[in-house]
């Protein structure tokens, strides 16, 4: 048993030195501190700065490294490989002059002396963005809106005030989008306040955007109510285990399906309620593991009439679209590739606004032109409408 302890304790020491022993090297031994890179040109961007520059022709060079702080504070550091040659450094937001130290870095993690590059950004992207917020009464809440130039990654929060007056946040979107809009609704018409801060991926915030708004009322059009009508050269939604009635069920896990060759696929609802509409929200059937796949509607018009049509469905007699539109994809990623701001938008519904003026309807006739990837027939999941309702 001795002998057995001292082999054991005689293992553990030799394990002990090798540990002192090892130590942590540079993956290549050092060939001298290395050059400083050349700068060759500068341009400057909204809240920020694009350097292109050389690399010494040293073989040990692995990288440049970008050392910087921004207007807010927040000390940065940015690495780019020896394969590129350009660096774009973002989050300023103002327009002061600043200033990056550029360092080369060898394999023995070596740094040269630094090359120091000022400047002075452009406006910043949040800048903008803030002065383009916009917010109005909708139906059951209000309507935020706001430009992004230059599709700038961005935060949206947006919050209104509860019973006691306190602002609360209500919901947070990502988005790259140009030009956007979102609203609020389920509110009371009674004055609240409404407020948006816009953030960026750098600490960067806006002010908060706040104004007092009178939602306009809104209710939900009684879907038990409703029924699909099928006229005569409406399409077929009754395939692949879709029906008609799933148009309008109140579910979104089920679905009404057209043959193959059926677009346009035109469908009518009567809503046995005649109203005002404010807005009609698509609901797009989750297949094959995304909501822009396959058969789901993508260009659409939305027709509406207050007596009810003929049986023949004669379109002269509904005139004009109301509604002429898309379900977007938010992000304009290619089929297979949605973002999350893309599934939030579609889990949240297409929102269709009809104009503020429109009569009070009871018939509402869809007509679906194309599918979100090309197939010739149609699988939509719901339709629920929104407005205020003839007592």
């Amino acid at each position: 048993m001795k002998i057995k302890n001292f082999i054991i304790s005689f293992a553990l020491l030799l394990g002990l030195i090798a540990c002192e022993d090892k130590k942590l090297e540079p993956i290549s031994a050092s060939l001298g501190k290395p050059g400083k890179v050349t700068v060759n040109e500068k341009t400057e961007l909204p809240g920020g700065v694009k350097i292109k520059y050389t690399i010494p022709n040293v073989e040990d060079i692995l990288s440049v490294k970008a050392v910087y702080t921004l207007s807010n504070g927040k000390q940065m550091e940015r690495d780019a490989s020896f394969f590129v040659n350009t660096l774009e450094i973002l989050g300023y937001n103002d327009t002061k002059q600043h200033s990056i130290d550029l360092y080369t870095i060898n394999r023995a993690q070596e740094k040269s002396d630094p090359v120091t590059v000022t400047f002075t950004p452009l406006e910043p992207p949040l800048a903008g963005i803030q002065r383009s917020i916009d917010i109005l009464a909708c139906f059951g809440g209000a309507e935020y809106r706001w430009q992004n130039e230059h599709e700038y990654p961005i935060n949206l929060e947006f919050f209104s005030n509860d019973s006691l007056g306190e602002l609360k946040l209500q919901e947070i979107i990502t988005s790259v989008m140009t030009e956007s809009n979102r609203k609020l609704r389920g509110y009371d018409s009674l004055p609240r306040i409404f407020a948006l801060v816009a953030r960026d991926n750098y600490g960067n915030q806006t002010d908060t955007i706040k104004r007092e708004i009178r939602p306009f009322w809104e209710e939900r059009f009684d879907y038990k109510k409703m029924t699909v009508m099928r006229l005569n050269n409406d399409a077929n939604f009754q395939n692949w285990e879709g029906t008609d009635y799933y148009l309008i069920d109140n579910d979104k896990s089920t679905f009404g399906h057209s043959p193959a060759n059926s677009l346009p696929a035109p469908f009518t609802i009567d809503m046995g309620q005649v109203g005002q509409i404010s807005r009609i929200v698509f609901f797009n059937r989750h297949f094959n593991n995304s909501y822009f796949s396959w058969g789901n509607p993508k260009d659409i018009e939305i027709y509406g009439r207050r007596e009810r049509p003929s049986q023949s469905g004669d379109w002269s007699e509904w005139g004009e679209p109301i509604i002429v539109d898309q379900l977007r994809k938010p992000s304009g990623l290619p089929s297979g590739t949605d973002s999350d701001e893309d599934v939030a938008y579609a889990e949240s519904g297409f929102t269709f606004d009809f104009p503020i003026d429109i009569e009070p309807l009871r018939y509402i006739r869809v007509k679906i032109l194309s599918t979100q990837t090309g197939p010739t027939y149609t699988h939509p999941a719901e339709v629920m409408i929104y407005g205020q309702i003839e007592k």
